[in-house]
């Protein structure tokens, strides 16, 4: 903390409330089982913006001008996006009450580059990031935070953390797509109101209820690196899978998954039974299709075979695409609100006490992937960022996607120190993968 304190002062710091109050029939929004199985953190979110983009709006010396405009936004969009506003009544349950959302302005004593290419990620976090929320506790805490961060370079970053009880990414990019739109032009309306999914929809099974409490996560020490997987580096890795495996059309998605989590099992210093086991959407796969915008966890997982890295034959970068292939489609073939395995998982997390995935006798790598959501779009008036990233995580073995703008994949990785030593110098890896941080 003594390095971010160094580096930023903060400027203001606000409560913004919805522009209009929620009506008192919305008082209570009840959360769905995923949503009371996550721990009270907050999702964290930046994007950052240069000189040039932000100088052809708000020129040298309009900073308030700015802020003000974002904060009028912001409030505007809270009225639609109310449970935000609120706070947790207990675990299953928001009280959207228009307390508000936390809005910090502050100034980074360094520049742009300097931050982003920081060797340390928890520096970019402390600094781009509002104190102490990124994944920390929204508890007693705004469910919804924000930081307009202006640099000596005179560039900017929008930073917004947002509660993971309340909605995944796809509610969180509705939110910011909203947001946005709302900064461009304030006289706009918002296309697709959000529909807010409560618990009647993945609803907790068991026969006392709602879960008192959020299922476990056991915390590991943990290094964030990032690399950059370029559109030109991508298409030889799919042709080489398409080619070994016979998977047609292999995503961008599933050949990166696949190299960096075989990566990781091989960096680890005891080979053992490993999986791999990624989030997925499940808006589009539920019949009906729930709307778009619908704003809640609405999440399941799907999970490879589990490897025995001493047999090589049976681990290698095909072999892996295909299982995921084959496990994708096994998902789109059930009942995603009935069959859920993420929900089942989390009951017997809940029942047994132990952590979600513990049970399952293996080494489990866990991606989550926000490729299909365009956050490097979001144009708040000024442009598309030059860069967008997810905070880092605060739990080992674990993966996070997001799209780049040249059809790119940014991949979050973490591991701890010892693996993470390996697995950055695998050349493999460094085949098609840029480290950038």
């Amino acid at each position: 903390m003594g390095v971010a304190s160094r580096l930023l002062s903060t400027v203001s710091k606000k409560t913004i409330k919805p522009f209009s109050p929620t009506p008192s029939t919305q008082r209570l929004h009840k959360l769905c089982l995923p949503g009371q199985a996550f721990p009270p953190n907050h999702i964290p979110l930046v994007f950052f913006y240069p000189k040039q983009q932000v100088d052809t709006i708000f020129p040298n010396g309009h900073k308030q001008r700015l802020s003000k405009f974002l904060e009028i936004s912001l409030s505007k969009t809270l009225t639609c996006y109310y449970p935000w506003a609120g706070r947790l009544k207990d675990n299953a349950t928001v009280e959207c009450n228009d307390v508000g959302a936390e809005y910090f302005e502050v100034q980074i004593n360094s520049s742009m580059d300097e931050v982003l290419h920081h060797s340390d990620s928890r520096i970019k976090d402390l600094v781009t990031f509002p104190q102490g929320a990124p994944w920390g506790k929204c508890m007693d805490r705004a469910l919804a935070i924000a930081q307009l961060s202006h640099f000596e370079c005179g560039g900017i970053a929008i930073s917004v953390c947002l509660s993971h009880k309340v909605g995944d990414a796809c509610s969180c990019y509705c939110f910011l797509r909203d947001w946005a739109s709302l900064t461009r032009d304030p006289n706009t309306k918002i296309a697709s109101s959000p529909y807010f999914v409560e618990d009647s929809v993945i609803p907790s099974p068991l026969p006392d209820g709602p879960l008192a409490s959020p299922v476990s996560k056991k915390k590991q020490e943990c290094i964030e690196k990032t690399f950059d997987f370029s559109a030109l580096k991508i298409s030889p890795l799919k042709a080489f899978v398409e080619a070994e495996s016979g998977v047609q059309n292999p995503t961008r998605n599933e050949v990166v998954n696949a190299l960096v989590y075989k990566c990781a099992a091989n960096a680890a210093s005891i080979h053992q039974s490993h999986q791999l086991v990624q989030y997925t959407n499940i808006r589009p796969s539920v019949s009906p299709p729930l709307p778009p915008t619908s704003i809640g966890n609405l999440l399941t997982v799907f999970s490879t075979p589990i490897y025995n890295s001493s047999r090589e034959g049976d681990f290698n970068l095909s072999k892996i695409v295909t299982d995921i292939r084959n496990s994708k489609q096994k998902l789109l073939s059930r009942d995603n609100i009935k069959e859920n395995e993420w929900a089942w998982e989390i009951v017997n997390a809940y029942k047994t006490g132990k952590g979600t995935f513990q049970q399952r006798n293996c080494d489990v790598y866990v991606s989550t992937s926000l490729c299909q959501f365009p956050f490097h779009d979001l144009d708040f008036g000024w442009g598309k960022p030059s860069r967008a990233r997810l905070g880092g995580h605060l739990i080992s073995k674990f993966f996070s996607l997001m799209s780049t703008h040249d059809g790119g994949i940014q991949v979050s990785v973490h591991l701890n120190e010892q693996q993470m030593s390996v697995f950055e110098n695998d050349q493999h890896l460094l085949q098609f993968a840029t480290p950038t941080g």
